[in-house]
């Protein structure tokens, strides 16, 4: 006679803790996706800090590349030593990604270096060479939200990233960023050569 095998009670399959820990996951998810929870506010914090940090060394590395790529081809003959060093702009300033390297016979600044878009939520970053003027050279970024101050995560995210370079809430000759989080306009400033007179407007917040 055949007998039917017999389960030890603790057999099966555990429904009820698998139930509560997709019910617990739900919960997290809907938090996750809420526009305002904390949750979101930091994770945008934590990217910008991210992005615009090693965007800004990223920028101001490639310039100061075309700066140095200038004075070795001085000092081979090449160029002429009236040749502006840096990427030239426009009145109001030129975006960063379409910069070329003049010295170097216009070449673009960034050849097989990939220049990454702008954060989420942020304009092209812009540069300006206004230092025949006495202007200074800078480039900068400005969030493309109608009222950036709303969101805490922009303000905290510009606040972070700027504490990683010598930085001030107004021009300063010893500053090499200039961020101040009580503008409306959120602007995020580097300095790549400092003026030797009036500042250029579009470098200020």
């Amino acid at each position: 006679m055949i007998q039917t095998p017999r389960f030890s009670p603790q057999a099966g399959i555990a429904i009820g803790p698998i139930l509560f820990i997709l019910a617990i996951l739900a919960i997290i998810a809907a938090y996750m996706a809420s526009g305002n929870s904390d949750y979101q506010v930091a994770s945008g914090t934590d990217r910008i800090n991210a992005d615009v940090t090693a965007q800004a060394n990223l920028i101001r590395n490639a310039i100061n590349q075309c700066n140095m790529q200038y004075s070795l081809a001085v000092s081979t003959g090449s160029v002429s030593p009236s040749t502006d060093a840096y990427p030239t702009s426009t009145g109001s300033g030129t975006a960063v990604k379409s910069l070329t390297c003049a010295p170097m016979g216009g070449s673009s600044l960034w050849g097989a270096t990939l220049l990454p878009p702008p954060t989420s939520g942020f304009n092209d970053w812009m540069y300006i060479d206004d230092a025949a003027a006495g202007g200074g050279r800078c480039f900068w970024t400005t969030p493309s939200s109608a009222n950036p101050m709303s969101n805490s995560g922009i303000v905290t995210g510009l606040t972070h990233a700027a504490a990683k370079f010598n930085s001030a809430t107004a021009y300063s000759a010893t500053n090499e960023v200039i961020y101040n989080p009580a503008k409306a306009s959120q602007k995020f400033t580097v300095w790549i050569t400092m003026p030797t007179g009036t500042p250029n407007a579009n470098c200020l917040p």
